[in-house]
């Protein structure tokens, strides 16, 4: 199984760089959003629209138009626009920010995880403490931005249906684990002089940058066939 470790030994370059990259993994994550709109649910409206316009030419025109080729088009719409309205249930809620200030992580995780599973069927099994965990709201939000792009992943590419994650948490770190027993892959290189920029890997350069923002250590670990494995390290602050 392919191994990346990312973690800077200087904190203050590790945070410069983080900080540069981040700006501009987020306008390309502002570009694929408006790709994903435009190739998912504004195509499946325009079909839908589409069916429901010939039929009325064709009304107007004065054909008939048999009952039972009439309900299939209605059906047809019908599904268009139930897959179109789950899609922009999905960007609603990555768009809709939670209560970082006010609420602790697990409960934010639970909602997280009640969405994804509404929003793709999925089934996802969290282990680890039921009670608060306090922390300071940049690393709720890392931990919580990290853990919605792991499971769209897995949900997307990995083919899994069901996703694992698991707390831990010791007196100095917090272990942040999100698992899949789906396809895998080969991860691109992470840091270095071969770290890779291409399109498709922002997702993992995105987590890659918050976890290096708030100090933590990110760890990917997949293989084709063997499922995928994120793992976030945090140093344990007083909110």
């Amino acid at each position: 199984m392919i191994h990346h470790m990312v973690e800077l030994d200087d904190p203050a370059v590790s945070e410069k760089l983080a900080a540069r990259r981040i700006l501009a993994v987020t306008e390309e994550e502002m570009h694929r959003i408006i790709l994903d709109l435009h190739d998912g649910p504004v195509q499946q409206l325009f079909a839908a629209q589409s069916q429901m316009a010939a039929l009325a030419r064709r009304e107007e025109a004065g054909e008939y138009i048999p009952p039972a080729e009439y309900s299939l088009t209605c059906r047809r719409v019908s599904r268009l626009l139930e897959a179109a309205l789950a899609e922009v249930r999905h960007f609603l809620g990555t768009f809709r920010p939670p209560d970082f200030a006010h609420r602790d992580l697990v409960a934010l995780l639970r909602g997280l995880f009640l969405h994804h599973e509404m929003t793709t069927g999925c089934r996802v099994t969290y282990i680890g403490p039921e009670t608060a965990v306090l922390l300071p709201v940049a690393a709720k939000i890392t931990l919580y931005r990290i853990c919605q792009e792991a499971l769209a992943n897995a949900y997307r590419h990995a083919e899994s249906a069901r996703q694992q994650v698991e707390l831990q948490l010791d007196q100095e770190q917090l272990t942040l684990t999100i698992s899949d027993e789906g396809k895998g892959f080969v991860p691109p290189p992470l840091y270095g002089p071969q770290a890779t920029e291409r399109e498709e890997h922002i997702g993992l350069r995105g987590m890659r940058d918050r976890v290096a923002l708030v100090g933590g250590q990110f760890d990917l670990q997949s293989a084709p066939g063997r499922g995928t494995k994120i793992t976030v390290r945090l140093p344990i602050y007083e909110p």
